[in-house]
């Protein structure tokens, strides 16, 4: 009994130093973690819009493209700045592909001319629907040259995208997002 109680207290202590340990050095990491995804939120942004030097979220925007069926993906707008004057949108949107939500940057500028489409976050399946973040299906020419007003379909939906082969469902999450860019921009350019 005497053993076991002092086994247990053993435990005991060795658990609190180890807890304590992983709470002292969490308390270090977690400042430079948080930096870090900022850092690389902000780069992604830069990279929606290229021609951006500064960024300026629009909250307002945001409760209103909610309550719209054709845009109600969008998650956050940011306007961008050049040298003060406004070049576009980046628009942050969550769509939902085979196995996850499909979190993206989407770049517009004032003229409808997609930026870039940035996957922020996705876990769709691996060698398969990952494969929308590539270079090869996001640059696709029926999406970089496509314009507002333009129905983005894939090949399969007699559009003229390409889908990623095997990883249909991500696929048109990607472009029922950029749909949703389009959207806003029409409804932003028509008031």
């Amino acid at each position: 009994m005497r053993d076991s109680l002092r086994l247990i207290i053993i435990l005991g202590v060795i658990s609190a130093v180890a807890g304590g340990a992983l709470a002292l050095v969490n308390s270090f990491t977690e400042p430079l973690i948080a930096a870090y995804q900022a850092k690389a939120e902000a780069n992604a942004y830069q990279q929606a819009l290229p021609q951006a030097d500064s960024f300026t979220s629009l909250p307002e925007l945001v409760a209103e493209v909610k309550n719209n069926p054709a845009t109600s993906d969008i998650e956050d707008i940011k306007a961008g700045f050049k040298n003060g004057v406004q070049v576009g949108w980046v628009l942050k949107v969550s769509t939902t592909g085979f196995s996850s939500d499909i979190v993206m940057l989407v770049g517009i500028d004032k003229d409808g001319k997609l930026g870039e489409a940035v996957i922020l976050d996705q876990k769709e399946t691996p060698g398969l629907g990952t494969k929308i973040t590539e270079a090869e299906f996001i640059r696709q020419p029926a999406i970089k040259n496509a314009v507002p007003g333009e129905d983005l379909r894939l090949n399969k939906d007699n559009g003229k995208v390409q889908a990623v082969s095997g990883a249909t469902i991500s696929s048109r999450a990607v472009v029922r997002g950029i749909n949703q860019v389009f959207s806003f921009y029409k409804n932003q350019t028509s008031n």
